[in-house]
């Protein structure tokens, strides 16, 4: 990777994992109607709505910016794109919103660190990356920072929260997977291409898997439901997604998922800013993890050093 190219590749996985780092928090507005408990008879949108919605907003503002580039997609790779679309989309988005609903974000916090991890795993299982000591070091310290900043100790494995817990986890197994299986398919089709086609295929499940729940909770939806709503489409999903899959033309796996570990600081950063919660030693402490395992894996690739890749 020329150097030019990778300062772009690291601006764009920063900005992607503020916007995703976003999500836990104006995902709960959404469902819950509020930024604090929900009010007595007020209902936000249920999680299937939320996952509906943002697909089908994305899709029309991914499929418009796309336009008739959509229909150059080679017959060939129409399952691939299916395929995207259930582990990046459907499963994706529906996992996790489930999840979020029914544990906190303070393990949502915890569980998405596994991302980089199953990332890993997946990569190395397929043959896609072959492993080194400093990118294998570099997952497990910017894992111990992550964990640390989500506060691991208080993660809640009471009975109430084991099925949003599994939920997340396996919503991470699933964006994992799409990490790696898209890559080689984003060589020879356009990132736009392949992003609107896989929001365009999800819409198409998940609408109608929403669209009930959606109508039955409409009378009671507060306006905080839909303003959160308005973020979630534009930020965390199309501009989110679609600096993510650019970045994953141009990375490996493994180097993309990493950026995962910086979503707690912006979760913490949120807290800060709208609970007025200030940073710690253990912030500064984490933080520091974070970044130092952030950069052993991105410059600890094998058989890269400064050479430049086309």
């Amino acid at each position: 990777m020329r150097a030019v190219s990778r300062s772009r590749v690291i601006l764009a996985l920063l900005a992607v994992q503020t916007m995703f780092g976003t999500l836990p928090f104006f995902g709960q507005v959404a469902m819950r109607g509020t930024v604090g408990a929900p009010a007595a008879g007020a209902e936000g949108l249920p999680p299937l709505s939320v996952a509906a919605l943002r697909a089908l907003g994305a899709a029309l503002i991914l499929g418009l910016a796309a336009g008739r580039r959509l229909r150059a997609v080679p017959i060939r790779d129409l399952g691939w794109l299916a395929l995207f679309a259930l582990l990046g989309v459907i499963a994706n988005q529906a996992l996790f919103l489930e999840g979020l609903a029914r544990t906190t974000q303070i393990n949502a916090a915890v569980l998405i660190t596994t991302i980089p991890v199953f990332t890993t795993a997946f990569a190395l299982l397929l043959r896609r990356e072959r492993a080194s000591v400093p990118r294998l070091l570099g997952i497990a310290v910017g894992l111990a920072g992550a964990l640390l900043l989500a506060r691991l100790e208080q993660f809640d494995l009471s009975n109430r929260r084991i099925a949003g817990n599994l939920l997340v986890i396996a919503n991470s197994a699933s964006w994992s997977l799409h990490l790696v299986l898209a890559r080689p398919v984003l060589q020879r089709i356009d990132p736009l291409v392949v992003l609107a086609w896989m929001f365009l295929l999800g819409a198409l499940a998940l609408v109608p898997a929403g669209a009930g729940p959606l109508f039955e909770a409409w009378p009671s939806i507060p306006a905080a439901s839909w303003q959160a709503m308005v973020w979630i489409v534009a930020v965390p999903t199309a501009l989110a997604y679609l600096l993510n899959i650019r970045a994953l033309r141009d990375a490996e796996s493994s180097q993309v998922a990493i950026f995962t570990y910086l979503q707690p600081l912006v979760a913490g950063v949120l807290a800060w800013a709208v609970a007025g919660e200030r940073p710690t030693l253990r912030t500064l402490v984490s933080a520091l993890l974070i970044f130092a395992g952030v950069a052993l894996v991105q410059f600890g690739r094998p058989g890269d050093r400064g050479q430049s890749r086309r």
